[in-house]
């Protein structure tokens, strides 16, 4: 019996980020939500094994999302991935999620990979 593939919902307000993320993480099903009103929409709707927010969204902030996932979710891992200058990963853990990647940095793609594989593995039980 094979297990199904995780699922990331990934949240970001360009669509291309999202493409990118599912072509990078190939063995993983990535659904896309580019504001917060569909993550939350998305989010009840299915189970996911791992949220990845951006901060900039058209509706609000990641830190926002994070804080109205975690208010009916509080055990799926949440990963940020922005290029803001303005968050580090103390806002990121303080507002509920399990670390920060910024994006725009030569090592950005690796980071986001060992991220992800680290709190997929985890999550499987």
């Amino acid at each position: 019996m094979s297990e199904s593939p995780k699922k990331i919902l990934c949240v970001d307000d360009h669509k291309d980020f999202c493409e990118l993320v599912a072509t990078i993480l190939t063995d993983v099903k990535v659904n896309s939500a580019h504001s917060m009103a569909d993550a939350v929409l998305l989010a009840t709707k299915e189970k996911y094994d791992l949220y990845l927010l951006d901060y900039h969204l058209p509706d609000g902030t990641g830190l926002e999302l994070c804080l109205l996932l975690r208010g009916f979710d509080a055990a799926t891992p949440i990963i940020f991935i922005t290029g803001t200058s303005s968050m580090t990963e103390a806002q990121a853990i303080t507002a509920g999620a399990n670390g920060l990647v910024k994006k725009g940095r030569t090592d950005s793609v690796e980071k986001l990979i060992a991220k992800v594989s680290e709190l997929l593995k985890a999550s499987r039980v």
